[in-house]
């Protein structure tokens, strides 16, 4: 059995092959349920200690139940992956036991393995043998827009340092994007070069590369791969989009209050930090806590500051995100929805049109254009030499997103499929053709 590991910023899935035939996903079990993949989330209760006295970490579904009935008497945790490559971001204080990032990954992991119906083979075989795991073209980028090797090269070490921490030794990683090529091609019958896209929660990854059935002296030799590249953002930085101009000017964002005899604008740190929903935990804390307070009790929107606090105080970052989630996916199927989500005394209902959405990601979408351009241009390679080009991940469903293969390439040549999944799939793949003999 080879094994796959896709540990993503908003899900993670594990896949297996046997030595012939497809891969498959390792289905995760949660009460009733078996789903696909595992969702990235950690919720700590101080209630409940684990064998060392210290608070036990709730993982992917039954991290969500937990939240969703304990809520602020927890501490969620979100999107680890993102910090990976941030030196900065070292370990975090949760009911006064001290956690490494290595550690809440491997949290995450661990739990994974367990909630699978094969949790005791997989553990066996992951603590004997190797495992490829799957990591971003490029994990960060620098302001120049080129690759930021220092800090990729950190991320891609405390990754493995997290696995070695779990029992899980012989670490091996593949681009995503490679991963996800390798599922495409299973059910290729002729050759062909093919421009992968791959959207996660924080990177878009792209890889152009030959596949196919008779490609097998290329492989051999490891010359398949034309080029990679990538660029740091995706779904997060377009979530973080709707909720500038949707629901932070609806929580006081903008507004004044009085201090004093002066006349002063609300800090616009916690509004900036709400963009990225999966740091509201970082900032729940009593300075931050009380400066709203005495915010609220002069400000001119008085209702939206409580608001933001409510949604600080009571750890509502998670329900933030699924309705920001809703409306994104609601406009890759029409050209308006709205975004619903409610706060104490206020009521967030705004609606959004499609248009406007693309507008506010244009900045975004202009980043992944050059990005596309630049493999392009850096392999010298013509958008008519492309056979084909495969987009994965929740965001390839973007319109926008879409349209900017299909001005290049010709929406004919556009494929998909298994958008949540094909990265896990490949990866169990990548660990046969390499392991497989």
């Amino acid at each position: 059995m080879f094994i796959g590991l896709d540990f993503g910023t908003t899900n993670s899935a594990l896949a297996v092959a046997s030595p012939d035939g497809p891969s498959r996903l390792v289905p995760v079990r949660h009460a009733a349920e078996t789903l696909p993949t595992f969702r990235s989330i950690l919720y700590f209760d101080d209630e409940e200690r684990d064998a060392n006295g210290r608070p036990h970490a709730f993982a992917g579904p039954a991290g969500m139940d937990a939240y969703l009935e304990r809520g602020a008497e927890g501490r969620l945790i979100q999107s680890v992956k993102s910090y990976l490559a941030n030196p900065n971001f070292t370990s975090t204080t949760i009911f006064n036991s001290r956690f490494t990032l290595e550690n809440l990954i491997g949290f995450v992991v661990a739990r994974l393995i367990d909630a699978t119906a094969q949790a005791g083979e997989l553990t066996e075989r992951m603590a004997s043998g190797p495992v490829v795991v799957g990591r971003p073209a490029r994990f960060v980028r620098n302001s120049l827009g080129t690759p930021d090797s220092e800090h990729d090269e950190l991320a891609v070490s405390r990754l493995r340092e997290a696995l070695h921490g779990i029992r899980i030794p012989d670490v091996h990683f593949e681009f995503e994007p490679v991963a996800a090529a390798h599922a495409y091609e299973a059910s290729l019958d002729r050759d062909e070069l093919v421009l992968i896209g791959d959207f996660g929660g924080g990177t878009s990854d792209f890889c152009l590369l030959h596949v196919g059935p008779g490609l097998r002296k290329l492989k051999e030799r490891g010359e398949t791969i034309v080029g990679v590249s990538g660029v740091g953002l995706a779904g997060d930085a377009f979530d973080a989009r709707l909720i500038e101009h949707c629901v932070a000017p609806r929580l006081g964002k903008g507004t004044n209050y009085k201090s004093g005899s002066k006349v002063l604008p609300v800090p616009s740190w916690p509004y900036d930090t709400m963009r990225r929903w999966h740091e509201l935990s970082l900032i729940n804390t009593r300075k931050t806590r009380r400066m709203l307070e005495e915010i609220a009790r002069t400000a001119e929107a008085a209702n939206e500051v409580e608001a933001l606090l409510t949604l600080i105080e009571e750890e509502r970052g998670f329900a933030l995100y699924r309705a920001v989630e809703a409306a994104k996916l609601g406009l890759s199927g029409a050209e308006e929805t709205q975004l619903r989500f409610g706060l104490g005394p206020v009521e967030i209902d705004a609606k959004v049109t499609r248009a406007e959405f693309e507008q506010w990601i244009a900045p975004e979408l202009a980043e992944i254009s050059a990005c596309v351009d630049k493999l392009l241009e850096e392999t010298g390679t013509s958008p008519e030499k492309v056979d084909r080009v495969f987009l994965t991940g929740g965001s390839s469903f973007i319109p926008a997103v879409r349209n900017i293969f299909a001005a290049r390439f010709g929406a004919e040549k556009l494929a998909g499929g298994g958008e949540l999944t094909s990265v896990a799939t490949g990866l169990a793949l990548s660990a046969r053709q390499r392991f497989g003999g």
